[in-house]
């Protein structure tokens, strides 16, 4: 006799929405996110916890000028080859600890700029958006929780990573990557600041995000009324989000469920050598979306080309996304890339149909 339990544990794949074009999303998270604020703060941190300890995380940075112009340079290489060229959904955070204020834990949010100006990377949002190869989408606030990122702050160890301008530091170490975790859970008392940070982003980029990524992939269902105050209508990778109780979500994909719709994430380019998500993987994962007839959602995190602290491998992830368009182009010339908003404005209009 069939176990009806796996029934409902597939539930969400049999229930999800079918489409009829063959779309790709890409989608890239922690964008204007700020960790190590220069080269010192790496070697203190590698001097504090032991390099081998260190993961990608603790080489993560802002994205820069030249991580942009590389990124811009593949993607307008294929602006030509598709009707509906190539666009990376560039999910933001709103607020940076501010490092000048020592007394108590302060924010600069986008519009108030970085720790290091640097007005060269507003006018590369400004050209991509134009462009149409880059389109914002919403984040988060400060990427953690609130409470406990408050409480570290005002620690011993807290002060020295303050002081060393990367207070979260220790969230990137090896055993650590969940610590100061779940702005968007039940444990976080100030998940509300996800209002701000959406009209945060309305001051910046001059319009609402529609859609969310739930920072480290964290999220309560009872903070949905969040999110939906937050003008939200889209929650991308729902397939795989977890609880603060590290239950994973279960919700019909692409359909609607307490007000919203929810997307996925099927597809991953993350070159990585401890991950190994390289193109031709890809590839096969776009197949077997289109092959069910679902939009191919890629998960490509800023760190795979963010260069300052590890050019070398800002290098490979940009070849591998180049081949990746490439074969995209050979087996499917007619796809389409959209971004998550765009997602977002089909699914709803479907629904008034």
């Amino acid at each position: 006799m069939r176990n009806p339990f796996n029934a409902i544990k597939y539930l969400p794949h049999y229930l999800r929405k079918k489409f009829n074009d063959n779309f790709i999303i890409i989608e890239s998270d922690d964008w204007g996110m700020e960790r190590a604020l220069s080269q010192d703060s790496i070697k203190w941190m590698e001097k504090k916890y032991g390099k081998d300890k260190l993961s990608r995380w603790s080489y993560d940075s802002l994205e820069t000028p030249e991580d942009l112009k590389e990124l811009y340079d593949i993607l307008n290489k294929y602006r030509s080859k598709f009707e509906f060229p190539p666009v990376i959904t560039a999910n933001f955070i709103t607020h940076n600890v501010d490092y000048s204020s020592t007394d108590e834990l302060k924010f600069i949010p986008l519009s108030g700029g970085f720790n290091i100006e640097n007005k060269r990377l507003e006018e590369l949002y400004t050209e991509g958006i134009k462009n149409e190869i880059i389109f914002p989408q919403l984040h988060g606030y400060s990427h953690f929780n609130l409470n406990a990122l408050k409480d570290y702050f005002n620690s011993d160890e807290g002060r020295e990573s303050f002081k060393n301008n990367f207070l979260a530091a220790k969230s990137t170490i090896r055993g650590n990557l969940s610590f100061l975790h779940g702005e968007l859970s039940l444990k976080n008392p100030d998940s509300g600041k996800l209002k701000e940070a959406a009209e945060e982003f309305k001051k910046y980029f001059g319009f609402y995000s529609k859609s969310i990524i739930p920072p480290t992939f964290i999220f309560d269902k009872e903070l949905t009324s969040v999110l939906k105050e937050s003008r939200i209508s889209l929650v991308q990778s729902s397939n795989r989000l977890e609880s603060s109780e590290d239950k994973r979500l279960s919700i019909p994909y692409f359909r609607k469920s307490k007000g919203l719709y929810w997307s996925i994430r099927n597809a991953r380019l993350d070159p990585d050598e401890n991950y190994k998500f390289y193109h031709d993987q890809c590839v096969a994962s776009i197949e077997k979306a289109f092959e069910s007839r679902v939009p191919a959602v890629i998960d490509f995190h800023r760190v795979n080309f963010a260069g300052t602290y590890a050019p070398e491998y800002r290098s490979r992830t940009i070849s591998e996304l180049d081949m990746l368009f490439d074969k995209i182009y050979q087996k499917w010339p007619r796809s389409k890339f959209i971004h998550s908003q765009k997602l977002n404005d089909i699914l709803w209009q479907q629904e008034t149909r």
